[in-house]
């Protein structure tokens, strides 16, 4: 029997088991998809009968995304520790999420989030209507489940090849769109159609959340990293940084990608780990740190502008998280801005494995020594996505990048 048949066929249930057990998960997810971004709103009720008879259930119940409940057909995530949750856990290197306390709200428990529970990237597929949390890459290698998409971040990545690297093997982003290449030949395998897979990956949201470790892990890192403040001044670090991603996001639109958003930098300089570990010179936060990453951010929206100017048939958005942060704190009784939830170690940035933690973590904007507890990132993540200010994102949020029609 060939699997992609004309959607004519009357698919009532008449076919036998053994033709039934003919079409793999693959096949049967292949011909699902391949419709979906092919065919017509009568010929996608038709798939519905082919979903119940020959991918087994109802297809109402199904965990993927196949009918159009969530408001873009995929969603992959690039990035560091903010929206990691999980791709760290194998490798060797000290920036790992899977110990106790953290995952201490989560309902799965410890998975290799930075955070007490949900991060900004579960929080977004939420917001988008996902059935399920994004799988990391490292539990995607094969199977239909990255149809709805893959996250590839990783705790203490950067834009910079040689960011994080003191910490142990991190995935750079370099490496991260490399992932991501494998995905598409996956994805390509299940659709059978490389007109197929380019429809289906440009109607897909892309999250790029990188750029706060090229700062505090290699900047503003003396060992091992010394040369490179050296090298740079802070405007000739954010210029090589914003060029750098520039190049980088453009490679990412030659994958396919064309709904884009691209996470700032942010208050670097007010985190725990910076306050203890610089001096604040009578402030409440690092200013040296915040005003290199203000001119990383400037440098950012302009590439931004930039990139839309010049890939017409895409769309980029830039969400200002350094704006998102700022917070009146005179206004803000019982909030604590200025130290972790959970016990960190001496001039450390994660939690100690096993430690104390606090009672109230809705009371505290930090987890750790540099994460947001899951109240903050929540807080984050839904001013990405419907952003109550014109400074939170450019030149929109990302409910209105995700119904954006591209032809």
């Amino acid at each position: 029997m060939s699997v992609l048949f004309p959607l004519s066929v009357q698919l009532n249930g008449s076919y036998s088991l053994r033709d039934r057990a003919r079409l793999s998960e693959k096949s049967c997810w292949g011909v699902c998809y391949y419709v979906w971004v092919r065919h017509t709103e009568a010929e996608r009720r038709i798939l519905k009968s082919f979903h119940r008879v020959f991918c087994g259930g109802k297809a109402e119940e199904s965990q993927h995304w196949v009918f159009g409940e969530p408001q873009v057909p995929c969603y992959f995530i690039f990035g560091d520790s903010l929206v990691d949750n999980g791709n760290n856990n194998r490798l060797p290197t000290t920036t790992k999420a899977n110990y106790k306390p953290y995952g201490i709200d989560f309902p799965h428990g410890t998975t290799g989030r930075f955070s007490n529970g949900r991060n900004i990237a579960d929080f977004i597929a939420e917001l988008l209507d996902f059935p399920n949390y994004i799988p990391p890459f490292k539990d995607t290698i094969r199977g239909s489940n990255i149809l709805q998409g893959v996250n590839y971040a990783s705790g203490a990545a950067g834009i910079r090849f040689e960011t994080g690297r003191a910490q142990g093997k991190v995935i750079s982003l370099d490496q991260q769109l490399k992932n991501h290449d494998y995905t598409i030949s996956q994805i390509n395998g299940l659709l059978r159609n490389n007109s197929a897979t380019s429809a289906y990956l440009k109607s897909c949201l892309y999250m790029v959340v990188i750029g706060n470790n090229d700062y505090l892990n290699n900047y503003f890192l003396p060992f091992p990293y010394s040369t490179t403040s050296i090298r740079f001044t802070p405007q000739e670090y954010a210029i090589a940084l914003n060029r750098q991603l520039s190049s980088q996001l453009k490679s990412l639109y030659g994958q396919g990608a064309r709904k884009i958003a691209i996470f700032g930098g942010g208050l670097l300089g007010c985190t725990p780990y910076a306050i203890a570990r610089f001096n604040t010179q009578g402030s409440p936060c690092v200013g040296k740190i915040n005003n290199a990453v203000q001119l990383y951010n400037v440098g950012l929206k302009s590439q931004v502008e930039d990139l839309n100017n010049n890939l017409t048939d895409a769309k980029f958005i830039f969400v200002d998280t350094y704006k998102i942060s700022m917070i009146d704190t005179s206004n803000q009784g019982g909030i604590i801005f200025d130290a972790p939830c959970c016990e960190v170690p001496p001039y450390g940035s994660q939690c100690a494995p096993f430690g104390r933690v606090c009672a109230n973590r809705t009371n505290y904007i930090f987890w750790d020594g540099v994460h947001p507890t899951e109240v903050g990132q929540e807080s984050l993540a839904s001013r990405a996505y419907n952003a109550q200010s014109p400074n939170d994102t450019y030149p929109f949020d990302i409910s209105h990048l995700a119904q954006l029609p591209l032809e």
